[in-house]
């Protein structure tokens, strides 16, 4: 809807001399800029020409802000907003500290209760685990079966990798002087990582797992499937588990162990898990792939069991 018209009878000259008049001068004056001005109240005229400039600059420093026009606020004067925004800002720095510091302090303390629980928890397990493994021994014992050997395990530092798309070796900070000799395995937290190929005085080479001519024997966690761990590169390198019948049991996301019958490598470390299995072309086996325990793009560290082959080998 078109607006008010301005009274004709006024004159071209007193419109526009209205029409000048900012509104918030004309609202330090008490004068409603929405129905006076547009109504055509000569009152405002005169107010226009009585009012100095001082006093103008003076009404204009008092008047707010921010105007209302219907539900919005609009800023008036961007330069005084501004000012007043980073006082707020400056005013209310050290609360906004003060509620980050307790935050953080409150994770910090959900975190730390919740790796007392998980100690706790591990150190129940561990308990647990330590009974069963006496008894175990009790077990063999009285059966005259071989008792199981604890390992010493020998820290060393990845020092470098080698292997074109896919690791295959790496070389490690240790070496003859430190006890490591050739066939030694090597492994990390999360599982087997390879064997030591060649033993240098204080270095040594390991020849991983991913290697096109390393083989380790391995069996299916909770069913003894048996079969031999190798690298396979067609359609796209992977490990595979073969020599595994077709006639056998093996889901996927079941654990791959070490099965005790290679020469280096003891019964019992984490090779990997099930990730595939299918029959292969011919229809006679299956083939199951193996998703390696061991992340090969994040080795730091890792762990050597000196004479591990020679003393639980077969």
């Amino acid at each position: 809807m078109p607006g008010p018209r301005l009274d004709t009878s006024w004159g071209t000259s007193e419109a526009r001399r209205i029409r000048q008049i900012p509104e918030s001068r004309l609202e330090a004056c008490g004068i409603d800029t929405q129905n006076a001005l547009l109504a055509g109240e000569p009152e405002i005229i005169a107010v226009r020409q009585q009012m100095p400039s001082v006093e103008e600059r003076k009404a204009e420093r008092r008047a707010p802000a921010f105007s209302t026009t219907g539900r919005r606020q609009v800023a008036r004067y961007p330069a005084q907003t501004t000012a007043l925004r980073a006082s707020g800002a400056w005013i209310f720095a050290p609360f906004d500290r003060v509620v980050l510091s307790v935050d953080r302090m409150a994770a910090a303390w959900r975190e730390n209760q919740e790796l007392h629980q998980r100690i706790a928890e591990l150190k129940l397990e561990n308990e647990r685990l330590r009974i069963g493994g006496i008894e175990n021994q009790e077990l063999r014992r009285s059966l005259q079966l071989p008792i199981s050997r604890r390992y010493n395990l020998q820290p060393v530092e990845i020092l470098a990798l080698s292997g074109e798309g896919l690791p295959t070796s790496a070389t490690i900070s240790a070496g003859r002087r430190q006890g490591i000799s050739v066939g030694d395995a090597v492994l990390t937290g999360d599982g087997l990582l390879g064997r030591i190929g060649e033993a240098f005085d204080d270095l040594s080479r390991v020849t991983l797992v991913t290697d096109p001519n390393s083989a380790v024997a391995c069996e299916v966690e909770s069913t003894g499937v048996l079969g031999v761990l190798r690298l396979a590169t067609i359609p796209h390198p992977r490990l595979v588990l073969a020599n595994v019948p077709l006639t056998d049991t093996v889901h996927v996301g079941q654990r791959v162990l070490t099965s005790g019958y290679s020469r280096h490598y003891p019964r019992g470390l984490a090779v990997g898990r099930v990730v595939r299995a299918v029959p292969d072309a011919s229809r006679l086996m299956l083939e199951v792939e193996v998703e390696p325990a061991v992340r090969l793009s994040r080795l730091r560290h890792a762990f050597v069991i000196p004479g591990a082959g020679r003393l639980g080998g077969s």
